[in-house]
């Protein structure tokens, strides 16, 4: 007898997420590496977007807030439309881990190469918008915004950092998890905006985002020494909450829907 207590289209998706995830962890180190800086060029473009709302949006507010998160959701559309390798998505690669797909020494192995292709990807797109003139665009207002986001984040202290982290991620994974297995392009846009409208509004932390955020926001001000130890704290704090975060969405997904715990 078929269980009418259970979402069919939920455990569709638990069920293929882990052979899913298993797959791309299992890539070829040449490949995951174009993939990955790949990905880091259009997260990097989503910030952009990002950057270009918030000075034309005056006065910080909600609706501003929001509209700047729907911009940056571009990036994440971008990845998933194309398939490349995004760190933050990739730390559900725990999933596979956890059922025996993939050992965790593979898993560690792809996060590393993958994090690193994407702050290749992210700085590259940075530096091109940067002497393209991107900066002085809306009247410089977009260098102002790059400035003021940028302080806004090395301002955060190591718990907000790490915290922030996490639920940015449990927003952009919930994003990714559902794209997976959207079967058309207009839904793997609509149930990417949402979550990453909301993580971007409130302020949380991405790790790859803020590859190409800090650097554009450092050279809005290129009279000020570069604040690498704040930087480099802020990247390294929001990288542990996303991994958080991430893992969390997968194996809570995967469990509620009995793929990691039997029912009796």
């Amino acid at each position: 007898m078929t269980d009418t207590t259970k979402d069919p289209a939920g455990a569709v998706i638990a069920e293929q997420a882990a052979e899913a995830l298993a797959a791309k962890a299992h890539h070829c180190w040449a490949r995951m590496a174009a993939l990955s800086i790949a990905a880091g060029g259009f997260i990097a473009f989503g910030a952009i977007a990002y950057l270009i709302v918030q000075a034309g949006g005056g006065a910080v507010s909600g609706p501003t807030q929001l509209l700047s998160g729907a911009a940056f959701s571009v990036g994440l559309i971008l990845v998933m439309v194309t398939g490349t390798e995004l760190f933050t998505g990739n730390t559900m690669m725990v999933l596979p881990a956890a059922t025996g797909g993939v050992t965790a020494a593979r898993v560690a192995g792809a996060w590393t190469l993958v994090w690193v292709g994407n702050l290749v990807g992210s700085v590259a797109v940075a530096g091109l918008f940067v002497a393209a003139g991107g900066l002085d665009g809306l009247d410089g207002t977009i260098g102002d915004a790059a400035a003021a986001t940028m302080e806004s984040k090395l301002d955060k202290s190591v718990l907000a950092t790490l915290t922030s982290g996490i639920l940015a991620n449990m927003l952009v994974c919930l994003a990714v998890w559902m794209a997976m297995f959207a079967r058309t392009l207009s839904g793997k846009v609509a149930v990417i905006v949402g979550p990453v409208a909301v993580f971007v509004a409130a302020g949380f932390e991405h790790s790859v985002a803020n590859m190409s955020l800090l650097p554009i926001g450092w050279a809005a001000d290129p009279n000020s020494a570069v604040p690498w130890g704040a930087g480099l704290r802020n990247l390294a704090f929001s990288t542990v909450g996303n991994v958080i975060g991430g893992a969390s969405i997968a194996l809570i997904l995967a469990c509620g829907h009995g793929k990691l715990i039997r029912e009796e």
